[in-house]
This record gives structure tokens, sequence and C-alpha cells, in this order.
């Protein structure tokens, strides 16, 4: 029987089990609610942050878009990119209510995008000094329950200038000095780089190297094996101060091009014992290309001058020529449609070289024949009286900084056209005064004279030349013509003279009256492209000299074969170019075609070539032969820019660049005056062949006994400059010739010479960079018989040019966007 006070104990129980499971299901619907509502969030969060990322995905593309086209952009290009979100039913909205689809960036003048000086860390630019602008892209999507996410990307664009490289390559590269070399600075190759140095010396290679083909030590670039002649040391550097030899089997083949693969070998060398200073394109070099080439063009493009309707075609490319950067920039043509078609040009008419002078110019008069005759100032002279000596049309024309351009042809003309009188007798100025004292371009020479020209001599067109030098590189196929050989055509270069005084001095404003209004980028720059006398077989300009047929290797004198060989296809098209070896008569007058051959005089003939003789029987004597050639207008086109009066102090600061379409001639010190002394500027000469004449350089003895180098004596000359030109193609070594013909030259010989530089020194302070091959001086490379015999080459990089704020005026610069972090902002 159930005691009394056990009464209820039940119900209590059953109660307090009723209240624990209450709890326990309370809790568990409290559990089950609350991760049905972080799912929900969750997913919500999900969605917006995919939204978010879509957005930083679009702003990035959209933002690379845009630097595809300009690495420079302005802050309203940039932020224009912020108003077109992607549509995802997301606000765009920050927290605050600020605007959540956006890219920020460190603000300079104008408010537009600032760069800053840097080193960089990482990559194909590792080391080198550069400009970066850092961006900040940040993306913030919120949904309707506010849910958001905030996602974050930092990237920079670098830009690094061609002129940081000590030497630079586009094309193959070789080293194979006989004396110690030693330039300094990085190297790099787009292509293969063949390294070898003459018996008893050293190439000592003092900064990372890199080619993105293969490095070859065992032969040079036209297959001379490099254990003959070439068992020098080549010291590769594998931290500071620390060098060591790279042998001749340690290249990264076992031989030459088209050899096996020296590995583990090369790998091994490169990644470990020289800690990647020195790399190919399987141990981590990459190749470097300009803008200009990511817009579908080439390098060349740089200098050359644009296609009609180019603004609308390719305007990237357009933006990128020296024809759109210049301050001022100077035009020739055969016709003046050549030069309205072009893009851009203003509108006054290009003027006419002839006869007839336009109004509002004053000075001598233009160049004419006096026809042929016995003697006096008709000597040398094989067109009829009367005929311009100049010919074709010319434009100048002014940049400003708004980039409206203004013509300033009769401006610039009248400071004067005439250069500097060479005394016949003597052979040297000998005192003369000069005609035009304040040119800016010279277009003509008075003749020569046993004494100085009077007034009435300088004001009669018959008394009056064109700029004339002999080039015996572009003379001849093959070196060791004798001193008896007569002038022959394709070594006459005909030239406009800058000289560079008188240049910096209109800039400046101290001569003329508009040149200090022209646009200066650190400085200013001057494009330059005389087509006169380029004409193909459809009677088009092409920029091209159109000649081609040099090699011929089983010639024992490079005779023409008609053959398209290795080393000729200079444009790459895979045709042989011959219409540049067709001769083209003087116009009679101004813009006209061609007069009849039968109207000259032997030997201006339609059977003449840049091969043949301008004596052809012998008939004249080699006095007469170098007339021919200084008097008489030129019939091929061997078109050159000269640059003189460049020493130290007469540059304007703080630089100048020289694009040129045609070969470059740099006469005496540039930029230097005996010594590499300050207050020095920034310079340099961007073209299709650059050649160094020394203080001693005379046009009239380089005709004069053209192929001896006895008339043509250098003296030790200083130039500091950075250059971009183009070089030859290698090809394999013809049979009988020597050693290094075949080659480019070298980097040695990147720079042209053409007179005997024994026992002088060529000082030299810059950067040499090669980004094509030349369409113009297209001559073989040859030493030392005719052509020069090497100076002592004091070469160094200039290290000035590693700071970008004392980099030549519109250096070119490569291109690279980084990103460099990525994050999400969680917030509470």
């Amino acid at each position: 029987m159930p005691r009394n006070d056990d009464r209820g104990s039940a119900l209590v129980s059953t109660m307090i089990v009723l209240v624990l499971l209450a709890g326990l299901t309370a809790g568990m619907t409290a559990i089950v609610v609350s991760d049905t509502r972080v799912r929900a969030l969750d997913s919500t969060r999900t969605q917006a942050f995919y939204a978010s990322h879509a957005g930083l995905e679009q702003l990035t593309a959209d933002l690379g878009d845009l630097f595809s086209g300009n690495f420079a952009p302005t802050a309203a290009q940039i932020n224009a990119l912020t108003l077109n979100p992607p549509d995802l039913g997301v606000a765009w909205q920050e927290p605050g209510g600020g605007n959540g689809y956006r890219i920020t960036f460190p603000a300079g003048a104008g408010g537009n995008p600032a760069a800053a000086t840097m080193t960089v860390m990482s990559g194909p630019f590792q080391g080198l000094i550069g400009l970066a602008t850092p961006y900040r892209l940040s993306s913030t999507a919120r949904l309707p329950d506010r849910s958001e996410a905030t996602l974050t990307r930092t990237l920079q664009t670098v830009a690094i200038p061609v002129f940081q490289f000590g030497i630079f390559s586009e094309n193959d590269l070789s080293f194979f000095a006989g004396p110690n070399f030693n330039f300094g600075g990085r190297v790099h190759t787009n292509a293969n780089l063949f390294v070898a140095e003459g018996n008893g010396n050293t190439l000592t290679l003092a900064d990372r190297v890199t080619a993105v083909g293969e490095i070859v030590r065992t032969h040079l670039s036209n297959g001379w094996a490099t254990s003959v002649n070439y068992t020098g040391n080549v010291s590769v550097i594998r931290a500071p101060g620390v060098f060591r030899n790279l042998a001749a089997n340690e290249g990264s083949l076992v031989g030459t091009i088209g050899t096996a693969r020296n590995e583990p070998t090369w790998t091994n060398l490169s990644t470990g014992t020289y800690n990647h200073n020195i790399a190919t394109g399987n141990t981590g070099a990459k190749r470097l290309d300009l803008p200009v080439v990511n817009f579908g063009a080439q390098p060349i493009d740089l200098i050359r001058r644009p296609l009609p309707g180019e603004n609308v075609d390719a305007p990237l490319v357009l933006q990128e020529r020296f024809f759109s950067l210049a301050s001022l920039r100077i035009l020739l043509s055969d016709a003046a449609a050549d030069i309205n078609g072009l893009p851009g040009v203003s509108a006054q008419p290009p003027l006419a070289l002839g006869i007839a002078e336009p109004g509002g110019y004053v000075g001598v008069p233009f160049a004419e024949s006096p026809g042929p005759g016995g003697g006096g100032n008709q000597t040398g002279v094989r067109t009829p009286a009367n005929t311009p000596v100049l010919g074709g049309f010319l434009k100048i024309e002014r940049q400003g900084p708004a980039g409206v351009w203004t013509d300033v042809t009769l401006e610039i003309l009248n400071l004067g056209i005439a250069g500097r009188q060479w005394v016949d007798t003597a052979g040297a100025p000998a005192g003369c005064a000069e005609i035009s004292p304040t040119a800016v371009i010279r277009l003509q020479r008075m003749r020569d004279l046993n004494a100085c020209a009077t007034a009435a001599q300088q004001n009669s067109a018959f008394n009056y030349s064109p700029n004339i030098l002999y080039d015996a590189r572009e003379a001849m196929q093959r070196d060791g013509l004798t001193a008896a050989d007569p002038v022959r055509f394709g070594g006459i270069i005909a030239y406009v003279e800058i000289d560079a005084r008188n240049l910096s001095r209109w800039f400046q404003g101290a001569i003329g009256t508009t040149g200090n209004q022209a646009l200066n980028v650190n400085g200013y720059t001057v494009y330059f492209s005389d087509r006169r006398g380029n004409r193909n077989a459809a009677n088009a300009e092409t920029g091209e000299y159109g000649f081609e047929d040099l090699v011929n290797p089983a010639s024992g004198t490079g005779a023409i074969n008609n053959v398209l060989d290795t080393g000729e296809d200079f444009n790459g098209n895979g045709q042989l170019e011959s219409y540049g070896a067709t001769p083209r008569a003087p116009a009679a007058v101004p813009g006209g075609a061609p007069m009849p051959w039968g109207n000259l005089s032997w030997p201006l003939a339609a059977a003449a070539r840049p091969w043949t003789s301008v004596d052809p029987g012998g008939a004249v004597g080699q006095a007469e032969e170098a007339l021919i050639a200084r008097r008489n207008p030129p019939i091929f086109f061997r078109r050159a820019l000269k640059l003189t009066n460049g020493r130290l102090g007469n540059l304007v600061a703080p630089g100048l660049t020289i694009a040129s379409e045609n070969p470059v001639y740099v006469q005496g010190d540039w930029n230097a005056n005996g010594a590499f002394g300050n207050p020095h500027v920034a310079t340099a000469v961007i073209a299709d062949a650059v050649t160094l004449l020394s203080n001693a350089w005379n046009d009239r003895t380089s005709v004069t006994n053209a192929h001896s180098m006895t008339n043509r004596d250098a003296v030790t000359t200083w130039y500091r400059l950075a250059v971009i030109a183009g070089k030859g193609i290698s090809f394999p070594q013809p049979a009988g010739t020597v050693q290094d013909f075949g080659t480019d030259g070298g980097a040695h010989n990147f720079l042209r010479y053409l007179e005997d530089w024994s026992d002088q020194t060529l000082n030299f302070r810059g950067s040499i960079v090669s980004l094509y091959t030349s369409r113009q001086g297209n001559g073989t490379y040859k030493c030392c018989v005719t052509v020069y015999s090497p100076p002592t080459r004091g070469y160094n990089f200039d290290t000035d040019f590693l700071t970008p704020a004392l980099l030549p005026p519109r250096t070119p610069m490569f291109r690279d966007v980084n990103t460099t972090g990525f994050a999400q902002i969680i917030r509470p």
C-alpha cells in the first residue's frame, strides 16, 4: 500500500520531464531557425560575393582594354569606366552610400594619374628602374536584403625606357670584338645571342644578359668557328662584383643554331651558377615589345611616315610614330601630293625646291644647273642648264602644346639654306665666312672655288650644288676596291644638314619667331623624312632603298645574281627588291616628270646602276669624277640626314631627340667637347642607320679618291647620345672572304664608321638599341681595307639613363601591367 508522502511525485517527475522536453524542443527549434537564417544569409552573401567578383573582373577588363591603347590615360578616361557597371540586379554602393564601383589612383598635375620612379622587383624587367602608376579597383555589391560583399584588386602600370638597356636588339645580337670590350648595362635580345672574344682578350658582360632565343658560344653568326681567332674570355657576372668565364662548351646549344640543346648543363649554369644573370627563353627570358608592336605594326614604324588614312584605320599606330610625337617635322617628297595626303598635316601646301623662289623667302637662290661645259662652274655638270638641282617639295611643321601643327617652312628657310664653302685649292674652309650662319637646315653648298665666294657669286643659283658625301660601305658589295677605282653611284649620298646649335637656338627663341612655341616634352623632338627619288615599279613611295641584291655568296665580288640569298630580305616580304637599282632622271621643273635620258649628258644615262661608275670609260680622271658626283642631282634613292655643330653647350636643354626615316651621319663632337663634360643634355638619334664621322671629316675629300682611306683620316672624337638604328642580316660566310664577313658587324660595329681611325679613339657614352633591319643604309658590314679602319673604342653605357628624369625626350617605353594584390573586405 503506497505511502502518503509519495503521492504526487510521479506528477512532478512527469512535469519535469515535460519541461525538459519542451526546452529541448525549443532549443532544437531555435537551432533550426537560426541555421535556416544563417544559411539564407550565407546564400545572399555568396550571391553578393560573386556579383562583386563579376564587377571587379569587368572593371579589370575595361581598364586593361584602356591600357592596351593608352598606357597614360587621363583621369576622365579612367573615371568613365566606372559609369557602366554590369547589370546583375545589385546596387553598387559602399556602406556609407558612396560609389561601390570605382578606381582610385594617386593624382598628379591636372588630376591625372601620377607615376613614381621605382625599381622593378620581379618579372622580365627585374632590376630595371621604371615609372610605375598604382591603381586600386574596388567593387561593392549590395542585395535588397542589405547583404553585401566588397572585393579589391591593386595593380600597376610600369613603363621601362628602352635606354635603360646598355644594348638591346630585336634581332640576333653578336659580340666578338678583337680588343677587350666592356660596354656595361643590361643586355637583351628578342632573338639569339652569339658571344665570343678575340684571342687573349676579354668580353665583360657586367649586368644581366637575356636572350629569348639561344646563346651560342661555338660560332659567330656567319658560321665561323670561335675556336679560330676567337678564343678569348667571355666573363659573365654571377653576383655584384663576382664574375665567371662562360666556356666555349657552355652555351645553350652544343653548337650553333640548329644543334642539340646543351642540357642539363645550360639550365644548371643559367639558374644555378649564374643565378639567372644570363638566361635564355628556356630559363626565364621573355620577349619585350614596344606598344607599336602590340598595335599590329613593326618597330621600324616608329620612324616611318604614316599611311594615308591611318588616323582612321590605325590611330594607335599613328600616335606611336615620331611623325606624330615631334615638336618639329621636316618632310621632303618628289610630289606635293605625297606630303598633302599624310594624316594631320597643315593646310599650307608644300614648297617647291626649284627654279622660282616662293613669295616670302629671302636668301640665296635655290641651286640650278649651269649646264654641261668645259670648265669653270660647269666642270662635272651633266644636266641641262636651269635644271633644278635640289628638286622636290619641302614642308616643315611645328607642333604646339595643344597638338596643333603649324607650317613654318618659310620661317626656317629664311634663316638660311646654304652650307659653308670648301676652298678648292686647300680642301678646307680656310676662313671663309658662313654663307648662312643662322641656318637650321642646309639644303645645298657653295661649289668649290679658289677663293671665298663674293656676294655676286653667292647670289647666283649656278654656283650651288647638292650636299653630297661618299659612303664606301654603301658603294661596294665587297671590301677591297683600290684607290684607282672610280666613284660608284651607290655610294653617292645626298643629304640635308641640320645645324644642331641653330636648331637649339630656334627652339629657345634666339632666332626665328615661333620656335619657343613648339611642344616641349622633357625637351624637343625633330622628325625627318626625305623620300625624293623613292619610287617603286608602281610609282609609289616606299621609304625603302628598294635594292637588296647585295650578297651572292658564289661571287668573289658579290655581283648581282637576281636571286634572293640569305641576308638580303631586309623588309621580310620574301621577295628580292630591285626597283631601287633603276635610276630616276632629275625633273625639268619642280614636281615634273623625269626628263628623257637623251637630254642628259653622259654618264647620267638609263644604263647607270648603283654598282656602276660615274666614269665608266675612265675618260675624265678622278678629279672630275668627284665633281660629277658632287655637282649633279642624285639619280638613285640615296638620301640622308647629317647632324653638325652639336658640341657641348650647343644643344637645347633639357634634351633633344632626332628621329629620321633616313640614315643619319653625326659629324664631330656631339654633346661633348674633347671630354664628357657638363652641362650636357639628354640626346638621342633614332634612324635607319647611324654613322659617326670624326672632327676631321670632309665631304669633299670623301669623294676624291673615294676608295682610299688616306683621304679619310679620323681624329679622336667624343659622342654622348642614345642610338636606335637598324643593322644588316647575318648570312653564311662566303668562301674566300674575311672571317667576320656575313655577320652584321657585332655590337662593337653597330655604330658605323667611314674613316681610318688607326691610333685614334672614338669615345661613345650612351645606349645602343637595334629594333629593325636597315631599309635604306643596307650595305653589308665590311672592314677594313676600303670602308674604315677601327678605332680604339672608348665605349660605355651612360648610367644617367637609369634616372627617368634624365632620359632623352620621347624615349620609347616597354609597357607592362602587373597585378600586385587581391583582397575581400569583411565588414560586421
